[in-house]
């Protein structure tokens, strides 16, 4: 979310009162909402509340907000958008020309019963605050007061007691706008669940349509909602709900969803928390240096509000990123400890200079180089981009086209040969079926060949870019008792494991450890590295049940798409418990039908 196109503090405001607020509102709104979204909305709510009150069709701008709270306008935006998702305000937003205005229902609080009879606002408020401090205020504010049982209500009607003298209403009489009932539930979008896949499964003659009525699709939405819930699970669930007359209730909804949530998923109660638009959305540094043009500002707040996913959509036109690009942007923040706003600028600017290609190597090439300076921020970022451009244009090696040999054979061989005997099997080519011919091949290459010829044959007869030709180098003269066969199997072997990522200490690493075991010929080399790779492979194996909320300082973007992912799978699954099994059929039994009778 770009906070830029959302609210700045030029913005102009007007805050209507739609309904009159009491002090037993602020203490519903203390201790029943402020638990929920925090003081800072809160606080914004009774500012809001109090100029609103008495003042009517007066404009100001969101500057007045935020020296009255004393808050930037980034926090202005979360405190707002945590009221509209609570219920406690409703925004209107007109664009215009060079203008934008809003205008501010603040709205009344749910009546305490109404608050506690939802299941979304019950259980978020029970995992905030506890099971005690949750009961108490229940008890507080829910009163079950005196029974009425045993006693005939006589209170008369309006008409009983007032008869019309005149039905001559004056023209002029005011006319009541805006908002004339007060809201009784949460505001919840209860159509976005899918109950035409929930139907699919249930009989007619079993769960009648026409009791799922409005009020229990709302109920079953947010059930599903709050609890993570599946069409398919939401099935089982009303099975369980429906009562010997076959009637569905809100009550025994509740019950049996909460009972399947701790049945199958865990005996702790859920908890909500608001959708990752936090610090790394919002916080950043306020750009207002003279050198930056307004299109250069606009584009590192997206940068730096973005997240890796939503830049490959947005310089995709809008369609979905490919599996292969997403993990690579996740390698680049996971594994390579990289910011998101600097991969998010490397994306951009190899999708713009290599004609909307995303090529592993030369994405990683340039994302080593851009580790090892250090950037940490998009602008440090682009600057480099800049500067890597310039230099270029300016070097008359980088225009004129060099002499190159065509290594095409010994470029499939060698790849081909790391993807048979390192076992990486994203380079294995089926088009070499004989191990032995083509290890025989890869060794023929490695002991006639120079370590600055294999680096061109790596990358098919392409000049190697200086950083690895100077690493090889100093590689080469450092170890020179080791003989050139076991050399360039050292540097075919660390290449193609890193991903054409080489480096100093890695390859260092890899020559003690085959000094070490006495490696003294090419092919003696592919079998220490082939045994070494299925030890390697054995070791970081991760077993099926392991949760990705496990990592420490995972962005919420990577954990959000991993959960995505998740819940496809889950969704996927046919899932069959032999106690719903029963349960269907005691249903059955009710209805006095028997297998095979029930429309499917």
């Amino acid at each position: 979310m770009n906070l830029f196109k959302e609210l700045q503090p030029v913005d102009r405001l007007t805050i209507r009162v739609p309904f009159p607020l009491s002090s037993y509102d602020r203490k519903l709104i203390t201790l029943l909402y402020q638990p929920l979204i925090g003081a800072e909305p809160i606080s914004l709510y009774f500012l809001l509340w109090a100029e609103g009150e008495n003042i009517e069709d007066y404009s100001m701008s969101h500057y007045h907000l935020m020296n009255s709270l004393d808050l930037p306008i980034a926090r202005i935006f979360e405190s707002r958008i945590a009221l509209e998702a609570i219920g406690l305000l409703r925004t209107w937003r007109k664009d215009e020309q060079e203008t934008r205005s809003f205008i501010y229902d603040v709205m009344p609080p749910l009546d305490a019963a109404a608050f506690f009879d939802d299941p979304l606002l019950s259980m978020f408020l029970f995992s905030k605050i506890g099971e005690t401090a949750y009961r108490n205020l229940r008890q507080r504010f829910v009163t079950k007061g005196l029974s009425n049982f045993g006693y005939q209500e006589v209170s008369r009607s309006f008409t009983d007691v007032y008869r019309p003298v005149s039905h001559n209403i004056p023209s002029d009489g005011i006319q009541l706008t805006g908002l004339q009932e007060k809201p009784k539930e949460l505001p919840f979008h209860y159509e976005e669940f899918d109950f035409q896949l929930l139907r699919t499964s249930l009989s007619e003659q079993l769960v009648p349509s026409s009791i799922l009525t409005a009020e229990i699709k709302a109920t079953i939405a947010k059930l599903a909602f709050l609890y993570h819930l599946t069409p398919f699970d939401m099935q089982k669930v009303i099975l369980l709900a429906l009562d010997d007359g076959m009637n569905l209730s809100d009550l025994r909804l509740k019950k049996e969803a909460a009972d399947y949530y701790k049945l199958t998923v865990s005996k702790e109660p859920p908890s909500m928390q608001p959708i990752a638009q936090k610090q790394e959305v919002f916080e950043h540094t306020p750009i207002i240096e003279e050198d930056l043009n307004p299109m250069e500002m606009e584009l590192i707040r997206w940068f730096e509000s973005s997240s890796p996913i939503d830049v490959l959509k947005d310089v995709a036109g809008g369609r979905e990123p490919f599996p292969n690009d997403i993990q690579l942007v996740e390698d680049l923040v996971m594994q390579y400890e990289m910011s998101t706003p600097v991969v998010n600028v490397l994306i951009h600017y190899v999708f713009l200079r290599n004609h909307g290609k995303l090529n592993r190597k030369y994405i990683e090439t340039i994302a080593s180089h851009w580790r090892h300076t250090g950037v940490k921020t998009a602008r440090e970022a682009m600057k480099l981009a800049r500067e890597f451009e310039e230099q270029k244009s300016n070097d008359p090696k980088q225009q004129l086209p060099s002499e190159k040999k065509d290594y095409t054979k010994e470029y499939k061989v060698l790849k081909a040969s790391a993807g048979a005997f390192y076992h990486l099997a994203h380079f294995v080519d089926k088009d070499f079926q004989n191990p032995a011919a083509l290890k025989k091949e890869a060794i023929t290459i490695l002991e006639q060949a120079s370590p600055k010829e294999l680096l061109s044959m790596l990358v098919k007869g392409k000049t190697p870019f200086e950083k690895d030709v100077k690493v090889v180098e100093d590689f080469t003269a450092k170890y020179d008792d080791i003989n050139k066969s076991v050399m360039n199997t050292l540097i075919h072997y660390a290449y193609y494991v890193s991903n054409a990522n080489l480096n100093s200490s890695f390859l260092q690493s890899i020559a003690t450890n085959w000094r070490k075991n006495n490696v003294q010929s090419a092919e003696g080399a592919f079998k220490f590295a082939e045994d070494y790779q299925l030890q390697k492979n054995r070791k970081q194996y991760t077993p099926k049940n392991q949760t990705y909320n496990q990592k420490q300082n995972v962005p919420d973007w990577y954990y959000e798409n991993k959960m995505k992912q998740q819940q496809k799978k889950e969704e996927n699954k046919e899932t069959a418990h032999t106690d719903y099994d029963k349960k269907r059929q005691e249903v059955m039994k009710k209805l006095g039908l028997k297998e095979g009778e029930v429309d499917s």
